[in-house]
């Protein structure tokens, strides 16, 4: 069945390249800037802002001018009779702004423009599953209903090495952070549907490893499978690991690792970042 609405997204899904090119999905890309000099997201080795990170280095990063998302959309129209449009989540990034601001100027009620209300893997596993629905041939509206759905299915739940990063760029309160850093325990974090919260504090890194299993071990109680997608800043070892673990717990577990975390988050995040995308199916 040929689909009928086009796709755009930006580009911390970190979508495969292949699938963006075979799908004729339109990325927005946002900008890392380390020091004085400027870099694309989605263009630039993650490990550069790992290394900037480390060398303590001021890490910048910037939205998608309302212009980009206008010719993306434009773009897509010229194949698809509609246009659905999905961001990072409005409490991290102005992103969704630029994008609502760029529909306003083309002036088109084909555009739809939608906050994903999550990041890192968990924006990417919606798309795709988005993806999947429009390929069956449901419409824009259809597809909005759908992706609330999925909304409540999962959530982020991830470790960093310190909460300062999260605070010092708004994400996160003072009270939070300070309590985190002074304990000098390992802060677990939940990211649902647009709100970050510290919420569980483990006292070394194998407690953390833990915790993430048990959330697995949790949902596969209900009965449904099970998706779990892995992202790391700097500990792809502990992230084989876990896989790993995950894996063990059976065949009703659907368990991959998607890679580093989009430089643009990473520069967010923090070092020792490492966090799964939970959700059933």
């Amino acid at each position: 069945m040929t689909r009928k609405v086009g796709l755009v997204v930006d580009s911390t899904f970190g979508l495969d390249e292949k699938l963006v090119k075979s799908e004729h999905i339109s990325v927005a890309p946002l900008k890392v800037i380390i020091g004085s000099e400027e870099y694309v997201d989605g263009k630039i080795d993650p490990n550069l802002v790992v290394k900037a990170l480390q060398d303590k280095k001021q890490v910048k990063t910037s939205q998608p001018s309302p212009d980009t998302f206008k010719k993306a959309f434009e773009e897509q129209l010229e194949n698809y009779d509609e246009v659905l449009c999905l961001t990072l989540s409005k409490s991290l990034s102005g992103t969704l702004n630029s994008a609502t601001l760029a529909k306003t100027i083309l002036d088109s009620d084909k555009v739809i423009v939608i906050d994903t209300e999550s990041t890192i893997n968990g924006s990417g596993y919606l798309a795709e599953k988005i993806l999947e629905y429009l390929n069956e041939g449901h419409t824009a509206s259809e597809a909005v209903s759908y992706l609330d759905q999925l909304k409540d299915q999962g959530s982020l739940v991830f470790t960093v090495d310190n909460l300062q990063t999260l605070y010092l760029n708004g994400r996160l309160s003072k009270m939070s952070a300070m309590i985190g850093n002074m304990l000098k325990i390992k802060p677990i974090l939940r990211f649902r549907r647009g709100v970050l919260d510290v919420e569980h504090k483990a006292r070394n890194f194998n407690n953390v490893m833990l915790y993430l299993i048990k959330q697995v071990e949790s949902l596969l109680e209900y009965g449904k499978d099970v998706v779990v997608r892995i992202a790391y800043v700097d500990r792809s070892t502990e992230a084989k690991q876990l896989e790993h673990e995950i894996y063990q717990l059976g065949d009703k577990v659907h368990v991959k690792i998607t890679g580093i975390i989009s430089p643009v988050i990473s520069a967010h995040v923090g070092l020792g970042g490492l966090g799964i995308y939970l959700a059933y199916e």
